[in-house]
């Protein structure tokens, strides 16, 4: 009997060893539907729904991943591995907000890991909350020398607007780590932004030296010779692109417009109609291509092309006022049409319609009733219903007696004698 239960004991050793071999080995290969197949045959214990949750993570079943873990973070709030497990499931699902809550948890529980620590400012980064995460990096960076957040302070403060730390950061960056040219890239926008193209041109040379096949960067270089009107210099950086085969609405207009710069009208004229025929809406281009095509013997086409540019500049008031118009029905129709900036933006382009088409006396109606009734003001309110009145046609003989405009004029007649009634008896209360 005693041989029987050892016997026994062997198999069932030997066949919770075979099974664990077996979801190592499906995990090794990556094979992770196997492996919750063969965990999902074992006795359920934190150890194998946590290895479980990790396995439905890594093939995007994400809520299947987070009920597991959020079963054994309340079965143990101390689960720190379930915990971060939890935020990356919900951050890899697109639900930030949450992912930053179990990154907090995880913080809260080891203020000083660096792990922690850096998760939670991923978070906050992609929640676009750029102050929390310049403090957060601030912070870090006070005990710890991590590059890898220089960019990311740039980043936080080109979105906050603040030009100058933000190219501290950056070029804090570049001595770190010269190879990284995204960065480069950035810091170049910023410099070419602000008309700073001496700094343009330098950063960007020092990155060609060790790199001249990066398209962007000799893009921004040639850019910047351009601006700084070194018009030969950006001529054979940009041609040196066009012919390597980059035919971009960048390269086409920038080295057309060197050449345009140097008076040679006619490689102008075939780069800048490039550029043309990639995006016909920059206003700059119709002038340089319009001269060019001119001067390189295209005289109507050239007459044509400007006077285009001119009707571009300078949009019809009945054009103005079809987008105007409808930038007012878009603000009347916010479901939370009652709030104050909402009515203001639409008192603005109710202006700007009736600047366009006086014939639309209606706008001034529609100013006054929202001084009236959403903003409260009765003086505004009061000037417009006064400036609507004045436009009441005088009746013609032969006109009908009850026009459709009638009943708007009578009702505001009505409203300005309330109004003024209004205002005396507050005059007199003081």
């Amino acid at each position: 009997m005693k041989s029987i239960f050892i016997g026994l004991f062997l198999c069932c050793t030997a066949f919770i060893q075979a099974q664990n071999n077996a979801i190592q080995n499906a995990l090794r290969n990556s094979d992770y539907e196997s492996a919750i197949k063969l965990i999902s045959k074992e006795k359920e214990t934190p150890e194998l729904d946590f290895l479980k949750a990790k396995c439905f993570k890594n093939i995007a079943r994400y809520d299947d991943a987070i009920s597991l873990l959020e079963i054994l973070v309340r079965q143990d709030i101390n689960n720190i591995q379930a915990i971060y497990e939890l935020a990356d499931s919900y951050q890899l699902k697109g639900n930030f907000r949450k992912a930053k809550l179990y990154c907090f948890m995880a913080l809260q529980s080891d203020p000083t890991n660096r792990f922690a620590q850096l998760n939670y400012l991923n978070i906050t980064f992609k929640l676009k909350e750029w102050k929390q995460t310049v403090q957060q990096a601030h912070a870090i960076l006070q005990k710890d020398s991590i590059p890898a957040l220089y960019p990311v302070l740039g980043d936080c403060f080109v979105q906050l607007s603040k030009t100058d730390s933000a190219i501290y950061y950056y070029c804090k960056n570049m001595k770190s780590n010269p190879d990284d040219y995204y960065t480069l890239s950035k810091l170049s926008k910023i410099y070419l932004v602000n008309d700073r193209y001496n700094d343009l041109i330098h950063s960007t040379n020092r990155f060609i030296q060790s790199d001249s096949s990066n398209q962007v960067i000799n893009q921004y270089n040639g850019i910047g010779y351009s601006m700084n009107r070194e018009y030969d210099k950006a001529i054979y950086r940009l041609n040196k692109l066009f012919l390597q085969g980059d035919s971009s609405f960048v390269t086409n207009y920038y080295l057309g417009s060197s050449y345009f710069s140097t008076g040679d009208y006619i490689n102008a004229y075939e780069r800048l109609s490039d550029a043309f025929r990639i995006d016909s809406t920059n206003q700059n281009l119709y002038y340089f291509l319009g001269k060019s095509a001119i001067y390189s013997g295209y005289k109507q086409k050239g007459i044509k092309i400007l006077l285009n540019g001119i009707n571009k500049m300078t949009p019809k008031d009945s054009v103005l006022f079809n987008y105007y118009i409808n930038i007012c029905h878009g603000y009347g129709s916010i479901f939370n049409n009652q709030d104050e900036f909402n009515k203001t933006e639409e008192i603005k382009y109710q202006k700007l319609c009736y600047k366009c088409n006086p014939d639309y006396k209606l706008a001034l109606y529609y100013i006054a009733e929202i001084y009236d009734t959403t903003l409260k003001n009765q003086e505004e309110a009061l000037n417009f219903y006064q400036q609507f009145l004045a436009t009441r046609p005088k009746v013609k003989a032969n006109a009908p007696k009850n026009p459709p405009s009638a009943s708007y004029y009578t009702a505001v007649e009505n409203r300005i004698l309330e109004i003024k009634a209004e205002l005396e008896k507050k005059k007199k209360n003081k």
